[in-house]
């Protein structure tokens, strides 16, 4: 698990004085779309010359504009550089392989590889938005009023799957009644020429949910036959793990009799923990945890004091900054001799259920290639991928334990899996209708 992955400099010595960073990242942002456009005239291959004159040339552009925007009002709040994160780095990969896939194909079905681009642009923020709204609305209990500030935060994770289904569906509709339509190409098609293109963004969705930290799966047996994972301390299953009492925090407890002043004194270490191993002894008093001085402080706004014991809590589980793994502490043992440990805790380990719907995306995603021209009708590929993901969603919800609207996506998987099964009999027993010979227009 890699929740930030680098860290971009918000701030450039080597740059001539007085020259500002944020008209730099502007103009690198519109050079890359220039020279993608030309670079788009010298290739031949009609897929990535789409590509490069759309979605990357409009990807520089934004990039250009929102990264200045970033250096320009991020940089005094985020000195160690702006976090790439893991998950939003997926989602990004995602949308730009699966749209160069989908235009492949469609190129060879004498699809326009530019309306594929327009129609998975549509598809990819229609879903973008019903994940999240599904998930605010769902999971954190929402109000519709409440959620503009917090929809936009894709990088924390708070992704719904189906709720992206059911975005991106409404999200086509639109777009096919006022621009798609005058095309004359069926829905159907389109379906089959995206729907190998799905499994590939499913797989590397998912696997930017093992890099997050999220959608994970229950505690593994000692004896099951399972490579279990275990994730590190600012991960989301850490929290999930201690409040239903399978672990501590960071292998260790805090006594019951606590100090008023300075310090948190440790109840009980485990001796199989990496604290035990670290040097963290029962009774020791923690003084410091990572940046975060472990002594009482006065609440001005509740008119309390809030003990060095609390405080610690909040350091350690409320406040812990996301993408930590070595967790740092400033102790003294009973002797009185004070030191200083670095440990990294990990959690119980885990099914990978992220990994496992990785591998069978991608085992997916050659079924649906192999069967693509095998197919006697249009939508066949897309009902064998609806079948397919929902049977290995509905097994795969057996095994996580993340907090998640559970109810609604066992029935939806269950519901898929009908509504596969109902389009490939429908398309199986029904003669297709006589298809326009009409060559796409652009």
């Amino acid at each position: 698990m890699r929740q930030v992955l680098f860290h971009i400099p918000l701030k450039a010595d080597w740059l001539p004085a007085n020259f500002p960073l944020e008209l730099f990242v502007l103009l690198v942002g519109l050079g890359l779309a220039v020279i993608f456009r030309i670079l788009a005239r010298q290739i031949q291959q009609s897929a990535i010359k789409e590509a490069l004159r759309g979605s990357a040339t409009w990807m520089s552009v934004m990039g250009g504009i929102v990264a200045a925007a970033v250096v320009h009002f991020g940089a005094a709040k985020l000195p160690n550089g702006l976090p790439i994160y893991g998950f939003g780095m997926m989602l990004f990969l995602a949308f730009l392989i699966c749209s160069w896939l989908a235009s492949r194909r469609a190129e060879s079905e004498g699809v326009p590889g530019e309306l594929i681009q327009d129609v998975a642009i549509w598809l990819f923020i229609g879903g973008l938005i019903g994940a999240r709204i599904t998930f605010l609305r769902a999971e954190r209990h929402k109000a519709f009023s409440e959620m503009f500030w917090e929809i936009w935060k894709i990088w924390d994770g708070g992704i719904v799957l189906y709720g992206s289904v059911i975005g991106g569906l409404v999200s086509y509709l639109f777009a096919y009644v006022f621009l798609f339509r005058k095309h004359r190409i069926s829905t159907l098609k389109l379906a089959d020429i995206l729907a190998p293109s799905i499994a590939v963004g499913l797989c590397l969705g998912r696997f930017g949910c093992f890099l997050n930290g999220c959608c994970y799966g229950q505690v593994a047996c000692p004896t099951c036959p399972v490579y279990a994972v275990h994730f590190p301390l600012s991960a989301p299953a850490r929290e999930g793990l201690v409040e239903q009492g399978y672990q501590t925090p960071a292998g260790f407890t805090l006594a019951q009799n606590q100090p008023k002043d300075v310090g948190a004194r440790v109840g009980r270490v485990d001796p199989e923990s990496l604290a035990f191993k670290a040097g963290l002894r029962d009774g020791d008093l923690i003084l410091r945890v990572n940046n975060c001085d472990v002594e009482a402080r006065d609440d001005e706004e509740h008119g309390r004091t809030i003990l060095p014991v609390d405080v610690m809590t909040q350091c350690l589980v409320y406040n812990w900054p996301r993408g930590e793994t070595q967790l740092r502490l400033n102790i003294k043992h009973a002797n009185g001799e004070e030191a200083e440990l670095e440990f990294a805790p990990r959690t119980l380990g885990l099914h990978p259920t992220q990994l496992y719907e990785v591998v069978s995306m991608a085992l997916l995603f050659l079924v649906l290639t192999a069967y693509y021209p095998l197919r006697h009708r249009e939508g066949q590929v897309m009902a064998v991928l609806m079948v397919g993901y929902g049977v290995h969603r509905y097994l795969n919800e057996l095994l996580r334990d993340d907090p998640r609207p559970q109810g609604f996506e066992s029935y939806t998987s269950i519901i898929l899996v009908v509504a596969g099964i109902a389009l490939w009999t429908y398309l199986r027993l029904y003669p297709a209708r006589t298809e326009t010979k009409e060559a796409v227009k652009t």
